[in-house]
């Protein structure tokens, strides 16, 4: 794992093209990155097959919702767009300048390459149940990834083509 500097928030993305296309990133305080690491490894062992969120069954759901809750996060955004590099400005601009803790002096840096592995399955593991969940609203909270983040957002590109 790369080390992440102090004054870093690290953010971590899954770029999913299929029409809409979606991104989804998760951001890390720099000072946590090593432990969010570790407790996100540690809760996903064994997922990285995994295609469908709301087929798994609903005991396994919750026992995942529940070993990811101690991840300390920043937050998370999801938004579906056509291109790629407005989903990217579109999470720089509306999400990240915004994130709780940030100051003038933190630099955010997006990951592209292999570090972070438990923290890449989160954010993987996010964006399906984003995709599985857009329009529900009857997953039960302790059954819902996207409830082990205290600050996210999801939706849509508005106004790019």
């Amino acid at each position: 794992m790369r080390q992440a500097a102090t004054d870093e928030i690290i953010c971590v993305t899954d770029w999913t093209p299929s029409a809409p296309g979606q991104l989804t990133t998760l951001a890390v305080s720099g000072e946590r990155a090593e432990a969010a690491e570790r407790v996100a490894a540690a809760a996903l062992g064994g997922t990285a097959g995994l295609t469908s969120w709301l087929e798994l069954p609903a005991d396994t759901r919750r026992r995942l919702v529940g070993a990811c809750r101690s991840v300390p996060t920043l937050g998370m955004h999801c938004v579906r767009g056509d291109v790629r590099q407005a989903a990217a400005d579109d999470t720089a601009e509306q999400f990240l300048s915004r994130l709780p803790g940030r100051t003038e002096g933190h630099r955010t840096r997006f990951v592209t390459d292999a570090s972070f592995p438990g923290l890449r399955e989160l954010v993987r593991l996010t964006a399906l149940v984003c995709r599985e969940t857009y329009d529900r609203t009857d997953v039960p909270e302790d059954e819902d990834l996207l409830e082990i983040y205290e600050t996210y957002s999801v939706g849509s590109l508005s106004g790019h083509h």
